[in-house]
């Protein structure tokens, strides 16, 4: 769906901050908020040549001075290996999450974002969000908690571990500040360092789905755990589909308790099944037991057919190839 229209509210001038930014980033802010590349998750072409182009008498330098003002600001996330730009609080203030039909429009805007950077930019926004704004009509559709599912990552930590300058460009000793591959090789084992406070939301939405509820407190703690060495998102789509497979097979006092199996490493074993098709059950139903969701499918990166644009043929998420 593409938008023909920008929302700017115009207590925007009331902002000290944003006042205190240059003419030159405020220009460009506006710019990027009106652009006609701007999808409903808040991410935009990042062009700077063609953006000069918007004007009389600016180049790209321009642009690209402006742009490392507001990432030092954090009003924007840049990624120039491909070539996207995301303005950090458009699904705050857009009015869209409010809105399920539009919210809808986000969720299938988040699966055609390339860079695995902004991607975990916006669960983070989205996760902040949920937490402060619960009843937003966005937080009950499946799309949105599917997304809340996947890989976070907070900008700021950018600033803290970066050199603190440039919109993606860096020397030697100073890592990019708002790219894919630093934000991607900020721990040893390639993936982002991903704080307590956000694995608790990822654990709570996947241990809903776990039947049996005991020793909670331990099994998240095996959870941290595991998330410094395994990918969490993939770890999180584990427990839901064994979680689902045991609901659908399993009397509750034969279930392990999840830090049992967690402790195991029972994500390796066969999905538990009947041993006979339960009474009153449909074939259909019968041969879905412990398949994942068209959603939960896409992030298990199961399904085998893609179009030109690597999207999933059944639910039109873009798959990356290659995560890391």
């Amino acid at each position: 769906m593409a938008r023909d229209r920008a929302n700017i509210r115009t207590d925007i001038w009331n902002d000290d901050d944003f006042r205190q930014l240059s003419a030159n980033a405020q220009l460009l802010y506006l710019q990027l908020l009106t652009s006609a590349t701007l999808t409903y998750a808040g991410v935009a072409d990042w062009r700077p040549k063609r953006i000069a182009a918007l004007a009389c008498g600016r180049n790209a330098k321009d642009v690209e001075a402006a742009a490392e003002e507001l990432s030092n600001g954090l009003y924007i996330v840049i990624d120039e290996d491909t070539e996207e730009v995301m303005i950090r609080s458009f699904l705050k203030h857009d009015g869209l999450l409010q809105k399920p039909n539009v919210a809808k429009a986000m969720v299938t805007a988040y699966g055609q974002v390339y860079s695995l950077t902004l991607k975990g930019v916006i669960v983070h926004e989205l996760t902040r969000l949920a937490e402060r704004f619960p009843k937003w009509n966005a937080f009950s559709l499946p799309g949105v908690q599917d997304i809340l599912l996947n890989r976070s990552f907070n900008p700021s930590e950018l600033l803290r571990n970066g050199s603190g300058k440039g919109s993606g460009k860096g020397s030697e000793n100073s890592p990019p500040l708002l790219t894919t591959n630093y934000l991607l090789r900020a721990t040893n084992n390639h993936q982002p360092a991903i704080k307590d406070r956000d694995l608790e939301p990822l654990f709570e939405r996947a241990y809903k789905h776990w039947p049996k509820k005991t020793e909670r407190k331990k099994s998240l703690d095996k959870f941290k755990t595991l998330a410094k060495t395994r990918d969490v998102n993939e770890l999180a789509v584990d427990i839901i589909r064994f979680g689902d497979a045991y609901a659908a097979t399993t009397e509750k006092q034969f279930v392990p308790a999840l830090n049992v199996w967690l402790n195991g490493e029972r994500w390796t074993d066969e999905l538990p099944t009947h041993e006979t098709e339960p009474v009153n059950q449909s074939p259909s139903a019968a041969a879905s037991i412990g398949r994942p969701s068209a959603a939960d499918q896409c992030l298990l990166g199961v399904h085998g057919k893609r179009t030109a644009t690597n999207e999933c043929v059944v639910c039109g998420e873009r798959l990356e190839t290659n995560p890391f």
